[in-house]
């Protein structure tokens, strides 16, 4: 139990860091009052960062050498702190904000990757458990890194971001000496060769890859949606005159929704390659989607962002899962995932920012959000009719 405890810690202060890092850099841009582009090429900048290094990654990580990334990443993230304290710039910002895309591309693949090893072996499939402790704590600190940092000055932001990296580098190495002590993984595989599972393989060669592809997917255009909402609700609560924190409480909200969904997901057995769940899983995203362009009630806004977080946790999960259930290419989908996020999140905000410039209408990213999903879920339709379904299920 310590030992998932610890594991679990590290995706929570990464990402914790990283919304952390974001908001902060944000906010001194604003502050200095820098033109939006200069605001939008940070995050391009710690993006760039992060797709590249995250496709070499996958290329060299393996279960057996994950937590030397893991560390590498916290060692990194302790020097992007340091170095956003004492070159505290304004614009040797973008130094750091590359350097902290490195350190967060040098933990997520190995990350998932040692989870799933950590978790198998019990009752519940450790790729179910994994994915779904992941996608909990990972939302967690992204949901709550924004909200601890806007009550911190500046300085001490930084330093608790030291601090966090720190122990995200304690941690690791904790973790390196207790996994000695476990057989099971001490005895695993020294690549991705080995089956997901002891039991029997769900599926074919082929219908893995389709599953894992058909992942690749619904994730991508999901976060498409989810970028809609993230970066445009700011926009349009503003028009709606919403206040500042209302706007924050409603994002906060949406993520600890999709992390509390994917906690719930824990047991999961066979709706991730089933037809009716993916309709299912769908429903959510229309109601909230449509919430969130026409409604004008600040109440309505909080139910959009309940419904809207079932859907991303499901996605999410939904993602996550079919990388890691591949039985011998595991670490090239989950790279995948990584490097196909990132990208989205670069160009996602960009053309919802065009929509509603070019509509007139702050709403309409969510629109376009909604044909996304629909487009998910058509996705899901065909691709489910090309699998053979197991007689076995988990």
């Amino acid at each position: 139990m310590f030992l998932k405890i610890l594991a679990y810690f590290v995706p929570f202060a990464i990402n914790f860091l990283s919304g952390g890092f974001f908001f902060i850099t944000s906010y001194r841009f604003a502050e200095a009052s820098a033109p939006g582009i200069v605001v939008g090429s940070a995050t391009a900048a710690w993006g760039i960062a992060y797709c590249a290094i995250t496709a070499i990654v996958g290329k060299l990580v393996k279960s057996t050498n994950a937590l030397k990334f893991i560390l590498a990443g916290g060692v990194m993230l302790m020097i992007t702190a340091l170095g956003f304290i004492i070159f505290n710039g304004l614009y040797t910002q973008f130094v750091w904000l590359v350097c902290a895309g490195t350190g967060a591309a040098m933990f997520c693949t190995p990350f998932q990757l040692l989870a799933k090893e950590i978790e198998s072996g019990g009752k519940t499939p450790g790729t179910v458990k994994a994915t779904s402790f992941y996608t909990l704590t990972w939302s967690t600190g992204i949901a709550t890194g924004p909200l601890a940092f806007a009550r911190l000055s500046v300085r001490n932001g930084f330093i608790i971001t030291f601090i966090l990296a720190l122990a995200v580098t304690v941690s690791v190495i904790i973790i390196a000496k207790l996994l000695k002590n476990r057989k099971q993984i001490s005895n695993a595989a020294a690549d991705e060769t080995v089956s997901e599972e002891k039991g029997v393989q769900l599926f074919s060669e082929k219908d893995y890859n389709k599953l894992a592809i058909l992942g690749w997917i619904v994730g991508g255009l999901g976060t498409i949606t989810v970028c809609q909402v993230r970066a445009m609700w700011p926009k349009h609560g503003a028009f709606l005159e919403i206040s500042k924190d209302h706007i924050a409480y409603i994002l906060a909200l949406l993520s600890y929704v999709q992390a509390f969904t994917a906690l719930l997901l824990c047991r999961s057995k066979s709706w991730m390659w089933r037809k009716v769940p993916a309709l299912l899983m769908t429903v959510p995203a229309l109601l909230s989607l449509l919430l969130f362009a026409w409604s004008a009630t600040l109440i309505n806004f909080y139910i959009a962002a309940v419904i809207y977080g079932i859907y991303s946790g499901t996605f999410y999960f939904y993602l996550v899962y079919h990388s890691l259930a591949h039985p011998t290419r595991s670490r090239f989908f989950v790279a995948g995932n990584e490097v196909i996020v990132g990208i989205v999140n670069l160009l996602a905000p960009v053309i919802g920012g065009v929509i509603a410039d070019k509509s007139g209408f702050t709403g309409s990213p969510f629109l376009f959000a909604i044909v996304m999903a629909l487009t998910a879920f058509a996705a899901q339709m065909v691709i489910l009719n090309l699998i053979k379904q197991p007689t076995v299920e988990q």
